[in-house]
């Protein structure tokens, strides 16, 4: 039988011991020796073996208990936990049993027993003692209020957080469930999420909540429970972490109450508001803001990017820079001026403003509210008011050309009779010079009466008041400018392409559109390329606003914009040394449209051609 058990001991990794005390002599199992690293032959059999492994400090206490079991009869067990020294250097725990088995009256004479290696078990308790030291400290001095509440919601253990947050001492708060305390409103919830948390529906959650003070104030909380179970599952107690929000929750109100404040007075100032959540990436567009560009029936608005992709393609550059100038903090206000395209495929002017309303610890934006205001007709009025300073800067400047011309011009033709009238009045001129003379007369007579054509011509552009107008075909007026200079195109062998089309109309002077479109057309023949085949397109446009007119590209010689761009409207201003050129031609075209309240472009390139475009209205 005594076999049997050794036999139960080896195979159980339990090292045995078999110690004769009068002789004091012992017998060490091979598994016992192996535990602490030794091969059976490595170790002798005898108690120095026992006394060299043993780690001295313990020795003391494993000698009391063996004392402590003999001196008592066996009745006081022998069994304790001890270190011995491994053969590698380190330290293994045992668990030591044993019991006295023969007595010779009081005194033992034979003792058997077994050591357990519990080395892992004591590291585990030492990790867990750590752990449950660590906890308590945790627990006891969070910045933020910790509890554990029983299945039943009564307070069993409170920290010194959650006593300051609510006012009460410990031994009050451990009195109370937490049911007591719970703002009415907020009770339903969180009992409802306790007993999905008791159901294992969930392992834990986080709610916002209000809890009453000791002294009947309401605070805000942002409460974090997770339930502690048995090893057979069942439920043991909740842990809860509970953070006082009520400042911040005072803080979201008065953000709140902001925004509806800004969005009444937005919206009743017949702008929109929006909202871009940062954080997480959505974005809202108040209805005002939808309806001033016919989407507010679309599914749009409240989608990153929905308003960028319908900001006009010329402004969409400085509307992104601006609203990361702001992000950056480059700015502290963000205001942008751009076009949005609408519904009807129109383009209305925005004035767009905004500001970061809230930011992360780290003090980055996470969102931001502002406003849309429609500043379509405002933008108009400007363009309007640009166009009519231009307009009376154009006249004033041909004013002044205009009192220039009469000055310079008459003044020559004058000093010219007066030089001729004197010589003829001399007496010693003879007769033949007065005949030459006479001839001359009549020379500046002629040319005193082209100026004074020429600037009478002009003065009834600008003060004609009374323009007969008729509905005119532009296709037919081209067709007909072409036709009269039919024997300079057919002689210089000039290309005409004619793109406008056919029933293109509207309501203009006959005599000016025939003038202007004669004028630019001759312009084109009069300086074509001279080493390319000569090519003069006309063509027709509308734009959004309404505006409409022609165009007319050539490819001939062009003009030196930079050198004589200010001068190419002047009158009896020429720059190729054409000996058929004025100077008149593109003086009277421009008058001629700007009468109608047109304005005339040019853009040309030496070498490649020139274009004028034409805007009749």
């Amino acid at each position: 039988m005594e076999n049997i058990y050794k036999i139960i001991l080896e195979e159980t990794l339990a090292g045995y011991w078999d110690y004769h005390v009068r002789e004091n002599t012992v017998v060490l199992s091979p598994a016992f020796k192996a535990i602490f690293g030794y091969q059976d032959h490595e170790l002798a059999n005898s108690t120095d073996t026992w006394a060299k492994l043993i780690v001295e400090e313990d020795r003391p206490l494993m000698d009391k208990c063996v004392t402590e079991h003999y001196l008592s009869h066996g009745r006081k067990p022998y069994n304790i936990d001890v270190r011995y020294k491994h053969k590698n250097g380190s330290i293994v725990w045992t668990n030591t049993t044993g019991r006295v088995i023969e007595w010779d009256g009081d005194e033992p004479l034979r003792m058997v027993g077994c050591h357990s290696d519990i080395t892992k078990k004591k590291k585990t308790e030492l990790s867990l003692k750590i752990s449950e030291e660590t906890f308590r400290n945790a627990f006891q001095y969070s910045s933020i209020g910790m509890v554990l509440v029983s299945t039943d919601g009564l307070f069993l253990k409170v920290n010194g957080s959650i006593c300051a947050m609510l006012g009460y001492t410990a031994d009050e708060l451990i009195t109370k469930t937490f049911q007591e305390i719970t703002h009415p409103d907020d009770l339903e919830a969180d009992l409802s999420l306790l007993q999905k948390t008791l159901n294992n529906e969930i392992k834990n959650y986080q709610m916002e909540k209000r809890y009453f003070t000791k002294s009947g104030k309401t605070i805000w909380v942002v409460l974090n429970v997770s339930l502690v179970r048995d090893e057979d599952d069942d439920p043991l107690y909740f842990v809860s972490q509970i953070k006082d929000i009520t400042e911040r929750r005072k803080a979201e109100q008065a953000l709140r109450e902001s925004e509806r404040r800004w969005a009444f007075a937005s919206e009743g100032s017949g702008g929109g508001l929006w909202d871009w959540d940062i954080k997480n990436g959505t974005i809202y567009h108040s209805q005002q803001c939808l309806r001033m560009i016919g989407m507010e029936n679309e599914d749009f608005g409240n989608k990153l990017g929905d308003w960028t992709s319908r900001v006009h393609p010329e402004d969409r550059a400085n509307y992104i820079a601006d609203i990361k100038a702001h992000l950056s903090g480059q700015k502290e206000m963000y205001a942008n001026q751009h076009r949005v395209l609408c519904k009807d495929n129109t383009y209305k002017w925005v004035l767009d403003r905004g500001k970061v309303m809230e930011y992360d610890i780290e003090n980055k934006p996470v969102r931001i509210i502002g406003t849309h205001t429609d500043i379509t007709e405002q933008k108009n009025k400007e363009a309007q008011l640009r166009e009519t300073l231009d307009m009376v800067s154009g006249q004033n400047n041909r004013l002044l050309n205009f009192a220039y011309i009469v000055s310079h011009n008459l003044r020559t033709h004058s000093s010219n009779f007066k030089m001729i009238m004197d010589v003829l009045s001399d007496p010693n001129t003879d007769e033949e010079e007065k005949v030459e003379l006479s001839g001359h007369l009549v020379k500046v007579s002629e040319q005193l009466n082209d100026t004074i054509a020429n600037l009478n011509e002009v003065v009834s552009i600008q003060t004609n008041i009374d323009i007969h107008t008729a509905e005119v075909n532009l296709y037919g007026y081209a067709e007909k400018a072409i036709e009269l200079l039919s024997n300079d195109i057919a002689m210089w062998k000039v290309e005409i392409d004619n793109r406008i089309p056919k029933d293109r109309s509207l309501v203009y002077s006959p005599a000016y559109m025939e003038s202007i479109m004669l004028n630019l057309l001759s312009n084109g023949i009069k300086y074509r390329s001279l080493t390319n085949p000569p090519k003069i397109t006309i063509e027709y446009f509308e734009e959004q606003t309404g505006r409409q007119g022609f165009i007319v590209a050539d490819n001939g010689i062009g003009i030196d914009l930079k050198k004589n761009g200010d001068q190419l409207f002047g009158m009896y201003k020429t720059f190729h040394g054409n000996r058929d050129a004025r100077g008149m031609g593109l003086f009277i075209t421009k008058n001629q449209v700007e009468s109608f309240g047109g304005k005339i472009e040019v853009s040309s390139e030496l070498g490649k051609g020139t274009t004028f475009k034409v805007y009749l209205n």
